[in-house]
C-alpha cells in the first residue's frame, strides 16, 4: 500500500499492514491488522473484535474525522454506543466563512414535511431522485436528489454553481442525521474531554513505539506471526506503562498487605531455616571430628 513517507507522492507502494490500536489511558487495549489503507472501513470489525476480546462493547468510542462514515455511525449507533467521532466537515462548518454561505447546501432550508430544499432565491428545490450507492466494500447508502426549477436569468447563479441547467444537490439523510448527533456530542462537555484526550492516546502511544522503542517494522512475514509480533510488543508495553505509573504509595501499600498476609508464614519459615542450619552446621562438625580420628588411627 501507499506509505505516508512517500515524500515524492509518486504512487510508490510497499509490502506493509494497516495497524489499527485502540487505547485507554494510553494502554492497548486492543489491535488488529488490515490489508486496505482505509481506516473509516475497519471500525465495524475492530469493535467485534474487541469485544470477542474482553467480552463487551465499549460504552463510548472517540476517533477522528477518518472513522466518520454512515456505516460506523449505524454500527455504534445499533450497538448503544455513544459515538464522539468527528467527520470530514467538523471543523470547517464551524468557521465563519462557511456558516455565512447561504449557496451552501449544508445552510440551505430543508423542509422535512414536504421534502423540498429551498435556495437562496427562494426558489423551491423539489424531489427528483432515490438512489442507491454502494461502496467499496459493500455497504449501501441512499442518496436523495433535488433540483430547482429555474435557475435561468435568477441574479445569483455565477455564484450558486457553475454548471449547465437548473442546480442540483445530492442529500444523504441518514449521513446527515448522524453528522447532527456526532455534533451536539462532541461539541458537549463529554465530547470536549474526549477531544482534548484524543490527541495524547493513541497518537502518544504510537509514538513511543515508534520513536522510542524503535519498532518501526515487523520482525516476521505472514499475518499470524505478525499477531504474535505485536501482541507481545503490546503486553510488554502495558506492563512498562504499568510499573511507571504505580507510585510509592502504592507500592508501599502492596508491601505491606503482602507483610501483612504472609509475614506470619515467612517469620515460621525463616526460624526453621535457622534451626536447619544450626543442625546442619553441629552435623559437620561431628563429620569433621570422626574424619580425625580416623586420620590419627
Amino acid at each position: 500500500m501507499r506509505m505516508k513517507e512517500d515524500v515524492m507522492n509518486n504512487g510508490q507502494t510497499k509490502p506493509s499492514y494497516n495497524l489499527q490500536i485502540g487505547t485507554e489511558n494510553q494502554y492497548i487495549t486492543n489491535f488488529a491488522f488490515y490489508w486496505t489503507s482505509m481506516d473509516s472501513t475497519t471500525l465495524p470489525s475492530f469493535l467485534t473484535l474487541d469485544q470477542a476480546r474482553w467480552g463487551r462493547l465499549p460504552k463510548e468510542v472517540c476517533a477522528d474525522s477518518g472513522y466518520g462514515s454512515e456505516q460506523n455511525y449505524e454500527f455504534m449507533e445499533n450497538n448503544g454506543i455513544e459515538a464522539y467521532v468527528k467527520y470530514n466537515l467538523f471543523h470547517k462548518e464551524q468557521l465563519r466563512p462557511f456558516r455565512n454561505d447561504p449557496f451552501r447546501m449544508e445552510n440551505m432550508y430543508y423542509n422535512w414535511k414536504d421534502d423540498y430544499y429551498v435556495c437562496p432565491m427562494g426558489q423551491h428545490m423539489e424531489h427528483v431522485g432515490h438512489n442507491k450507492s454502494v461502496s467499496d466494500n459493500g455497504y449501501a447508502s441512499w442518496i436523495d436528489t433535488y433540483r430547482a426549477q429555474r435557475c435561468e436569468g435568477c441574479p445569483l447563479r455565477g455564484q450558486c454553481f457553475k454548471g449547465k441547467g437548473n442546480r442540483t444537490i445530492n442529500v444523504n439523510h441518514q449521513l446527515k442525521r448522524y453528522k447532527k448527533k456526532a455534533f451536539e456530542r462532541l461539541t458537549s462537555e463529554r465530547g470536549l474531554f474526549h477531544r482534548s484526550k484524543r490527541p495524547i492516546e493513541p497518537e502518544a502511544v504510537f509514538g513511543q513505539i515508534k520513536t522510542d522503542k524503535q519498532y518501526k517494522r515487523f520482525r516476521h512475514r505472514g499475518f499470524p506471526k505478525i499477531q504474535m509480533d505485536f501482541g507481545i510488543l503490546a503486553m510488554t508495553f502495558n506492563l512498562q506503562k504499568l510499573i511507571k505509573n504505580v507510585g510509592k504509595d502504592q507500592i508501599k501499600a502492596v508491601m505491606e498487605a503482602f507483610s501483612t498476609l504472609f509475614g506470619p508464614l515467612l517469620a515460621s519459615l525463616w526460624t526453621l531455616w535457622g534451626k536447619f542450619q544450626k543442625e546442619e552446621t553441629s552435623v559437620n562438625k561431628n563429620r569433621q571430628l570422626s574424619n580425625r580420628s580416623l586420620i590419627a588411627a
